[in-house]
């Protein structure tokens, strides 16, 4: 199991942590799901 760490929250904020496999990721940028530009582009650096 990953650990982390406390979270310090905006009182409008709601984070749920989800890990996938990297594939799904991809599949799911492609599919439009997942549209951040920051973090699309991780995806494709990283």
């Amino acid at each position: 199991m990953i650990k982390s760490q406390q979270q310090e929250l905006d009182v409008t904020e709601e984070i749920e942590v989800v890990l996938i496999p990297v594939y799904e990721v991809i599949q799911r940028v492609l599919m439009g799901e997942i549209s951040v530009c920051g973090t699309v582009t991780a995806i494709f650096l990283g």
